[in-house]
Parts: C-alpha cells; structure tokens; sequence
C-alpha cells in the first residue's frame, strides 16, 4: 500500500509539474481552477453606462475564424453580450464556458460575441474555436467601450446601447442573470 502511494504521488508530482511547465496547459489547468472558484457575476442595469455611452454609431469591424468580417451595426435587433478577452488570459478561458452554456441557452435569440486583439493563428493554434463558435478578432478595440481590463463583458440592448458592464470574469448563468437577458430579449 505504501508503494501505491509513493507512485500515485510522484505521478501527481510529474503531472503538476507538466502542467506549470507547458504553458498551453497552465493556462487550460488555470482557466479551469478559475471556472471552479469564481464567484457570481450579476447582471443589473448599470445605469451610468445606460445614459452616457450609446454606443451604436460605432464604425468597428471584427472578423470571424473563418476569416468572414461583420460590421458592429450588424448586431443591432438582438441583444448582445461582447467579451473582450485574451488567449493567454485564464479567467478570461473560464468566462468563455460560461458564454457557451448562455449561447446554448438563447440560441439565435441574443447575439454572443467574445472578440479579442490577438491574430487569428494564435486564436487558433490555442484550440479555442473547437469548443467556441462565438470567437473573433479585431485590430483595434472600439474607444469607446473604454477596455482596461480581461475579460471585460459588455451587455447591449436591441438598440446596441450599453447596459451593463464588468471587468472581470464571474459565472454569467444564475437565475437572475436569466432574467435579465430574458427581459432585455422581450424589450427588443
């Protein structure tokens, strides 16, 4: 028995120290202890963002993985959730599986996007875009939106005017997140 324990904790000890010197599976070991110790991130009207930035005279373009570019007024008639995010980022990587469970949630219901400054090759070379069809790039994040942070959520109405924003990342699908989403889809 002693044997057994000495084996399963030097295998734990290489596994560990695999993980701390691979960076891709530092940040995927990191993003996913993030995801696990998050705490709730509430979505409410945030009323200073609500009255001073509408946002959708915005001339932004952000391109797709399959290299398809979308103008940012193409996003008016739904709400939209934008992530602006990195892949080198852990939280970040934990946002995005809670994007994806929001995504498969409301469908074509909502726009979902999480748009990153990064190049396309690093996007994909991260592996990301296997689990996420949400993901686009973009050379130069809008002024506007005023991004000092990762991962920075912005939530905008049907009319593309900011009605919430947090920097940093939270779980997005509790109940009154829900509902939020849920009104903004009926407000539209």
């Amino acid at each position: 028995m002693k044997k057994f324990f000495n084996y399963l904790s030097s295998a734990a000890l290489v596994a560990i120290l695999l993980i701390l010197i691979i960076p891709n599976w530092r940040i995927k070991f990191q993003g996913w202890t993030q995801g696990l110790f998050m705490g709730e991130l509430a979505f409410e009207h945030n009323s200073t963002a609500a009255t001073t930035r509408n946002v959708n005279s915005i001339d932004w373009v952000f391109t797709n993985i399959a290299d398809e570019d979308y103008q940012f007024d193409s996003l008016q008639g739904k709400p939209t959730i934008i992530s602006f995010w990195a892949t080198w980022c852990p939280p970040c990587r934990a946002e995005l599986v809670e994007l994806k469970k929001i995504k498969e949630q409301f469908g074509d219901q909502i726009n979902i996007i999480a748009v990153t400054e990064e190049t396309k090759d690093l996007v994909v070379n991260s592996g990301l875009h296997d689990d996420y069809n949400f993901l686009f790039t973009t050379k130069r994040y809008p002024l506007q939106f005023q991004i000092q942070a990762f991962p920075t959520l912005i939530i905008l109405d049907h009319n593309l005017k900011e009605v919430f924003k947090h920097s940093g990342a939270g779980k997005l699908t509790g109940e009154n997140n829900i509902k939020f989403i849920n009104e903004l889809i009926q407000n539209s």
